[in-house]
């Protein structure tokens, strides 16, 4: 017959109670570790002047002026050059004619084609974009600019996105399309 220690099961209850705890902190540290970091806060960009505030991601995008607000890309590697702007009441609110004329004007820079338009539902209710190309210095520019109305009413926002030409035109209308879902009224 085994004889009952109790000093001895209160070591070992102890001793399995240090293990799981230890376990579960290893667990938990492997857990922070994998774990995604946390999202940094949005950069604000407010202009008064244009009676618009905006909220950029400052992983993407980092603030070079705040009136009007110009933003550049956050990775010195991958230049690009987002300007916001609104139009003066008595230019008017016709889409339209704004994207007929930008790209009119893409296609006479130097090496200008303009790449077509397209209208679209953004937070702001019905805008357009209007894509091209042309050449600067030596290098072939792509330029995108998107076309809303303000949303304070009564005037239009210009927001034009500039960068290298390449094959990413998809991902830097994205990054605009993410920019104007922040513009808002101030």
């Amino acid at each position: 017959m085994t004889r009952f220690d109790p000093p001895v099961a209160r070591r070992a209850v102890v001793l399995a109670a240090i293990l799981s705890t230890l376990a579960f902190l290893i667990t938990c540290g492997e857990r922070a570790e994998n774990a995604a970091p946390p999202k940094p806060e949005p950069t604000v960009v407010e202009a008064p002047d244009l009676d618009l505030r905006l909220s950029v991601d400052p992983t993407k995008f980092v603030v070079v002026d705040t009136s009007p607000p110009s933003l550049e890309t956050a990775d010195p590697a991958d230049p690009g050059r987002i300007a916001v702007d609104a139009r003066p009441a008595e230019y008017g609110q016709n889409l339209p004619a704004a994207v007929a004329e930008h790209q009119q004007e893409l296609a006479e820079r130097d090496g200008g084609t303009a790449l077509g338009a397209q209208e679209l539902v953004s937070p702001l209710g019905t805008a357009f974009y209007s894509r091209g190309r042309f050449t600067s210095d030596g290098k072939e520019i792509e330029e995108t600019a998107v076309f809303a109305l303000h949303p304070a009413g009564g005037r239009m926002i210009t927001l034009t996105y500039r960068y290298p030409a390449g094959n990413d035109s998809s991902d830097r209308v994205e990054q605009l399309f993410e920019v104007l879902g922040t513009v808002e009224a101030m």
